[in-house]
């Protein structure tokens, strides 16, 4: 009868050790009773350390929380994927594990996943955006005409007024889609603040209403000017408050204020569900999401929007207590305050 080993020396010599310990893989050695009596730095690094003599159950236990989309590899509590391989020790009881950390081949598959994506929907996008634009055209032209007609009753010119202004909201989000898609660029104009708000408030209105939310937003820069797109601004804004809603947010401000020396900030703030850790880091992140309907192209278009105004967005929130995204434009103000 082989006797079970209590210490690793007593079937891995020293220098072999030394050798086993610079491996980039993580090893550890386990007894038969399941206990670990050696491991790696490597191994510390993926699971933790002082772990020489814990039972490699409870191990498991703790450092590993496997998930739907693991595949052939297990995550762990903070994220990382490995692969997990055990073997028996020849002639000797006990197992040697062998822990390979794939987190970073995953992650490059991902993010090459999701560039192939980006570029299908580039060329999808142009061929949508031709064949959309031409039914769109011949209906605000449609639209002019009748809005030229004579003795038109006002409520009827009203609704023709807005649905020419929807026949615009509809370009501008193709626009906005060729944006973050192919990095389109836009151009800025000097725009009277509190004429976009306005806009903003008129578009949003009949969303917040919808489900019977509160809308407030404070200008602090009422009478200014700032240099932006106004139509793409406001999809992003649209795009905020329609994701507060989803998470479901009764209550939504909007401050707009001038910071530092020249640039412009908008705070979007809301009392919904808030997110968790795991889910802030990856908002921004073309197709993530976690809405069963969700594109998860809402946020990552908000990002590009803002970035072609040269500024940056800052995300926020608590699981439980709402978030708070930041809009940066850097510059942006002509007229001081």
């Amino acid at each position: 009868m082989i006797k079970d080993p209590l210490n690793v020396e007593e079937f891995i010599d020293l220098p072999a050790q030394d050798i086993l310990a610079c491996l980039p893989c993580g090893l550890l050695v386990l007894n038969a009773k399941g206990i670990i009596i050696w491991l790696n730095a490597a191994a510390e690094a993926l699971l933790g350390s002082h772990l020489r003599g814990a039972a490699w159950r409870e191990v498991i236990q703790q450092a590993f929380a496997p998930r739907e989309d693991d595949g052939h590899e297990v995550s762990l509590v903070d994220g990382r994927r490995v692969r997990v391989a055990i073997s028996s020790l020849d002639n000797l009881p006990g197992q040697l594990v062998i822990l390979t950390d794939l987190t970073a081949t995953r992650d490059y598959e991902q993010a090459k996943a999701n560039q192939h994506r980006l570029m299908a929907i580039g060329r999808m996008t142009a061929q949508l955006a031709h064949q959309i634009r031409t039914p769109l055209s011949s209906a605000i032209l449609y639209a002019e005409h009748l809005a030229a007609q004579p003795a038109m009753d006002s409520r009827c010119l009203q609704w023709i007024t807005r649905l020419q202004e929807c026949h615009a909201s509809i370009e501008q989000q193709i626009q906005d889609l060729l944006l973050f898609a192919r990095g389109e660029t836009i151009e800025l104009a000097l725009t009277r603040i509190q004429s976009w708000v306005e806009q903003l408030i008129e578009r949003a209105q009949p969303l917040i209403q919808a489900q019977s939310a509160k809308l407030e937003i404070n200008n602090e820069l009422r009478d200014k000017e700032v240099s932006l797109h106004a139509e793409s601004l406001t999809g992003a804004l649209l795009n905020l408050i329609i994701n507060a809603l989803q998470a479901k947010a009764s209550y939504i401000t909007v401050n707009i204020q001038k910071v530092e020396t020249n640039n412009v900030q908008i705070q979007v703030t809301d009392n919904g569900i808030g997110m968790s850790e795991e889910v802030k880091s990856q908002a921004f992140s073309p197709f993530f999401t976690t809405k069963a309907q969700g594109t998860g192209l809402g946020l990552a278009v908000v990002n590009a929007v803002i970035k072609a105004h040269g500024g940056e967005v800052v995300l926020d929130s608590l699981s439980g207590q709402g978030s708070c995204i930041t809009i940066n434009l850097p510059g942006s103000l002509e007229k001081g305050i």
